[in-house]
């Protein structure tokens, strides 16, 4: 156990640490709280800038005590906790070009440090489609810290509606993000398509940018598309070659109205948790078709629950392994069947079982 002196705002206090649990106390109760932790103790140790005390209690209940130089000369700071570190500096022309709120700030910055671990920030230069990009305020979050850690993200956002894309257009020209590009179509179309279109949208219409049609992306991301609009991305991502995929899926509707079918039971019967199982059924079978397909999957939470009920991230990244492709397999069918459902992630790509 240790403790400390820090400043807060609603004034002075203790910052106590035992194990995992961490805890402040106002300074004027301090004292009370350490006579209740001496009465147990055996070994006191109080570090200070001009000296260190050491003291052990005998087994007769006798303090001993002895200095030694101190382990540090280092004046107490008083800091509660060092100040955060986020990808990007609060004042980033990010967040004034886009206009997000300040609880969107926070998802950004969130939604960075959940793509941080992915290796591929340790490239030049990586390839990423956002498909269903709407506003794409969180895909130029990545064009943005590709330029604060010096990896250079061409990025190429697709929307089905033409006006949301004329606008992200105007907020990447404002910004001067030329490696981002953006087209009006739809995910399925887009893939199909290939990744080579025609001019950089910087200045006009779709594009490129640098994505050759014979060159698969290294990342396609897609957060809360609707329904099978999900299932269309995570398949493009395959078809694509991406060595990440990252989805925040949205509604679920196509597998509850197939579940809604079956017998009802007490947990089918209600609307509710009919709704909230097919959420859980319809994300699971996406992780285990990936896995199947040869991806490395995490199934983690993207915003907090207070902000949205539809907060599941998929993380996947390419990394084979025979075991955990048939494992995964195996698990999809067995899911499938349960349920009886028919899945758009099936039909979508040739899933292994």
């Amino acid at each position: 156990m240790t403790a400390e002196p820090v400043e807060l705002r609603r004034g002075a206090a203790v910052k106590v640490v035992d194990g995992p649990r961490t805890e402040t106390l106002p300074r004027e109760e301090w004292p009370a709280r350490l006579d209740a932790l001496l009465a147990d103790a055996r070994h006191v140790h109080l570090h200070a800038p001009d000296g260190d005390v050491h003291a052990r209690r005998t087994k007769k209940g006798r303090w001993l005590s002895s200095r030694a130089r101190p382990s540090s000369t280092a004046p107490a700071t008083g800091a509660h906790d060092r100040a955060r570190r986020y990808p990007l500096p609060d004042d980033h022309p990010l967040f004034a070009a886009t206009r997000v709120s300040r609880d969107k700030r926070r998802q950004v910055q969130h939604y960075i440090e959940l793509l941080r671990p992915l290796p591929l920030w340790e490239r030049d230069r990586i390839r990423v489609v956002d498909a269903g990009c709407g506003k794409a305020y969180m895909s130029l979050a990545l064009v943005a810290y590709g330029r604060e850690v010096g990896t250079r993200v061409e990025l190429v956002g697709i929307d089905a509606n033409p006006g949301v894309i004329d606008t992200v257009r105007g907020i990447a020209e404002q910004l001067g993000y030329d490696e981002a590009w953006f087209v009006a179509t739809t995910i399925a179309e887009y893939a199909d398509i290939g990744v080579g279109s025609t001019e950089p949208t910087g200045s006009g219409e779709a594009g490129s940018a640098g994505l050759g049609a014979d060159e698969p992306i290294d990342m396609l991301v897609s957060l809360h598309a609707c329904d099978t609009a999900t299932d269309e991305a995570i398949a493009a991502g395959v078809r694509l070659g991406a060595e990440a995929i990252v989805v925040a899926p949205c509604c679920h509707h196509e597998l509850a109205a197939q579940i809604a079918r079956n017998e009802k039971d007490g947990l089918l019967r209600h609307g509710l948790l009919l709704g909230r199982q097919a959420d859980l059924v319809t994300d699971a079978l996406r992780a285990a078709a990936l896995e199947s397909l040869g991806y490395r999957v995490d199934v983690i939470e993207f915003v907090a629950a207070e902000h949205t009920a539809k907060n599941v991230m998929l993380r996947a990244l390419r990394d084979p392994s025979p075991a955990r492709e048939a494992r995964a397999g195996a698990e999809f069918a067995e899911l499938r069947d349960r349920y009886g459902v028919d899945p758009a992630i099936q039909r979508l790509l040739r899933v292994p079982v």
